[in-house]
């Protein structure tokens, strides 16, 4: 299957961008959107670069959704010039954010050049006049969902902020004041409504990787849920059910893999993906992988995590006594071992320890600055070296970034229904679906309360580095219970390098860095960046609640 039809016209890009600034703010000088829409090759070319501008990607400097897991109780930040170091400790400040080197969510997040690329695009297309309308119709469709993307994050992150629909003429961007959240999220909603009857059902061939009316149905469910709109949510998310197109990946690990795209048995669970194509666009995941394979370590799993899996008996680990706490890392749910490398494992045909300097050096309490400080590194989207088409994770890969996908879907579903109290068993059903794709056992709680507590946990596992914990910590309010405090790591011990048998020294696991901080009053929002509330007028006086 080929992938990524809308390979990005750098040359365009660099052009139309070079003068645009704050809000939206149309370019200063005499480029006309006559030279950019002479055919619906260059319309294409156009709509690919509001798909790049979107940064749906959890992958470094193009997105960065994984490493918001970073400012969540699944990992930890390991480098203070990263902008989800602050964050985490508490220490991050609208203005301080200048000396974040990279992973800047607030920059990024906050930024209106994508919205800008939308509004662009969908004033312009029908200066092209020898394309066919209905293409043209649904081109407008996609730069509109992909506008809704762009505000939904925006909305989740900040809040209400600028409201903008429309290219602004020079000086319009210092009189927009920031919109409502309710108003931000009743446009997405409207757009969505109305794009989720243009899109096509399904894309093949050179139209993979676009959006369709899946795409924006998910989008419009998770927003829902977000909100609270559990009966929108819940109708949402069955209709994409009812789509009967998608289902579950028959390999969880293998869902992850580039070598398994353009497969039916991998791509079945795919509703929206962001596609690469190296060299001319490819996804850099060195930031993921171990210090052995030249990564940066930049998502340290925590021992919070570890433990939220369940043993494979489908009990937390706290209520099973077949857990033995000497042998943590046995008969646990399959999705730990295909998602997080822990001391003992043999990996890329080394036995990988964290425990001791030896071998590359990936100890804990080492003096390389790119080891795991909880001793413990990301294998999710991390392929055995043997599996990656590529063959060196240092190099850009074509692994695609997946948006949306069935399991999230399912999930929705149940929780939709356990937060309305109505049809538990079917909730227990869509819950049990994403479980025994693992082969865990079935969840057979009967009661709301206990049926959300499995709810959360699973969300938390199968959703685990894929950018959506902080989400649902804010939407559940439970930052201030799992945020605040020391992170915790491995426990002290060594591992034998011949057989991988660990041996621990202690009973107590490492604490982590300095102790985190979650201020409730504040760090359920983002702080609109100062420079953003410097060049506007209309945001001066209108920053986040304790900021």
């Amino acid at each position: 299957m080929k992938k990524n039809s809308l390979i990005i016209s750098t040359a365009i890009i660099s052009t139309l961008f070079a003068s645009c600034v704050k809000l939206n703010r149309a370019p200063v000088d005499d480029y006309a959107p006559e030279a950019y829409f002479v055919s619906e090759q260059a319309a294409l070319q156009n709509l690919a670069s509001a798909y790049q501008y979107a940064k749906m990607s959890g992958f470094f400097e193009d997105g960065d959704g994984i490493y918001m897991d970073d400012i969540s109780d699944n990992a930890y930040c390991p480098f203070t010039n990263q902008l989800p170091s602050y964050i985490a400790l508490g220490t991050a400040t609208p203005a301080k954010i200048s000396g974040a080197a990279y992973v800047d969510l607030y920059r990024t997040y906050f930024d209106y050049k994508g919205i800008r690329n939308d509004n662009f695009f969908l004033e312009n297309v029908d200066l092209v006049k020898t394309m066919d309308k209905d293409k043209a119709t649904g081109m407008k469709a996609e730069a509109r969902f992909l506008r809704a993307f762009d505000y939904t994050r925006k909305l989740m992150c900040f809040g209400g902020v600028p409201l903008v629909t429309k290219v602004l003429d020079y000086g319009e961007e210092n009189s927009i004041p920031r919109s409502s959240e309710d108003d931000i999220a009743k446009f997405i909603l409207s757009e969505l409504d109305t794009v989720s009857q243009i899109l096509p059902v399904t894309r093949s061939g050179d139209e993979y990787g676009r959006v369709t009316k899946g795409a924006a149905l998910a989008l419009k469910a998770r927003l829902e849920l977000f909100r609270g709109d559990f009966a929108n949510a819940e109708k949402d998310s069955k209709a994409i059910m009812d789509l009967n197109l998608y289902g579950l990946a028959d390999n969880y690990e293998g869902l992850f893999w580039e070598e398994n795209q353009g497969k039916v048995a991998r791509d079945k669970e795919v509703i929206l993906e962001v596609t690469y194509q190296q060299p001319k666009w490819g996804s850099w995941i060195d930031g993921l992988y171990t210090v052995a394979e030249g990564g940066w370590n930049s998502v340290n799993p925590t021992q919070s995590l570890v433990d939220a899996y369940e043993t494979k008996n489908g009990k937390a680990i706290t209520a099973d006594p077949t857990y033995n706490a000497d042998k943590p890392y046995e008969n646990r749910d399959p999705r730990f071992n295909a998602s997080i490398i822990y001391p003992g494992l043999t990996w890329n045909g080394r036995i990988f320890n964290s425990l001791q300097p030896v071998g590359p050096d990936e100890y804990y309490n080492s003096s390389k600055g790119n080891r795991s400080r909880t001793g413990y590194c990301l294998r999710k989207y991390c392929a055995p070296l043997d599996h990656l088409p590529v063959g060196d994770p240092t190099l850009a890969q074509n692994l695609n970034f997946i948006v949306f996908r069935y399991a999230e879907i399912l999930l929705i579903y149940a929780e939709s229904l356990i937060e309305q109290g109505k049809d538990l068993g079917l909730a227990a059903g869509a819950i049990n679906q994403v479980r025994a794709r693992v082969n865990m056992p079935a969840v057979t709680e009967v009661d709301q309360a206990g049926l959300r507590k499995r709810l959360r946990n699973e969300r938390r596992v199968e959703l685990a580095f894929e950018g959506l914990r902080w989400y649902d910590m804010k939407r559940w309010k439970i930052g201030g219970q799992v945020m605040n405090g020391p992170v915790y790591g491995v426990r002290p011990g060594t591992v034998d390098m011949t057989t991988g048998v660990v041996t621990w020294s202690s009973p107590n696991h490492i604490t982590v860095g300095a102790e985190r901080v979650f201020n409730e009053n504040r760090d359920y929002y983002f702080p609109i960046p100062q420079e953003d509330i410097d060049a506007d007028p209309a945001l001066q006086g209108h920053q986040n609640p304790n900021w």
